[in-house]
């Protein structure tokens, strides 16, 4: 009797808990500053946008799926050559963090997959020797943590991170790491992603 009697006071607070959250639908946009690592690059600028769902579950504490659509790359250093594009569509879970109840300061963290949709790698080939190809990976693992600020009217800066996990290429495109397959022992390092973002998002309040 008491075991029912506790599993229906949980079941209660949990659906009183459930009953006060707040969803809130919203939009983002910024600028990526984006580069490749081992790559003798520079960062390259561009943008991304998308949207998302806040799902305030705390005072503290809100749950923000996004889908977001990401201009990545590097930029090259010399004038001869060609900037790397990476194009994703990326789904992330950000949990998002209001230390201080009734101050807009909030902290991100969250993890994501990133689907590859366009990049301008292309397939050439100059003798048995001596080739590229567009065999790069055609998803990225990441993590995102970043810093931002909430206005009472419903727009939010911030600023994130984002680190991808898997090497993007095999070693054989024209975008791979720089070192020579024959005279260097540290041929094929890992060339991940990684984008700095600055940017601003509005949430719809529908409730009012």
């Amino acid at each position: 009797m008491k075991k029912i009697i506790l599993s229906l006071a949980l079941l209660i607070a949990g659906t009183t808990a459930f009953s006060q959250a707040t969803f809130k639908p919203g939009v983002r946009t910024g600028v990526n500053f984006a580069n490749v690592s081992n790559l003798d690059s520079e960062t390259k600028t561009d943008f991304y946008f998308g949207g998302f769902l806040e799902m305030q579950l705390a005072e503290i504490y809100a749950l923000q799926p996004e889908i977001t659509y990401s201009r990545q790359g590097a930029q090259s250093k010399t004038s001869e050559g060609r900037d790397l594009e990476l194009q994703y569509v990326g789904l992330s879970v950000i949990n998002k963090f209001s230390p201080i109840p009734d101050v807009g300061l909030h902290f991100l963290v969250g993890p994501g997959i990133d689907v590859k949709v366009g990049d301008n790698i292309e397939n050439e080939s100059y003798g048995y020797y001596y080739s590229y190809s567009d065999d790069t990976a055609p998803i990225d693992i990441t993590f995102i943590g970043g810093i931002g600020y909430d206005f009472p009217f419903g727009l939010s800066v911030e600023a994130r991170y984002k680190q991808g996990i898997i090497d993007y290429d095999d070693g054989f495109s024209e975008f791979g790491d720089s070192s020579d397959p024959y005279y260097d022992d540290d041929y094929d390092k890992n060339n991940l992603n990684g984008v700095f973002q600055i940017g601003v998002s509005y949430k719809f309040d529908f409730s009012k």
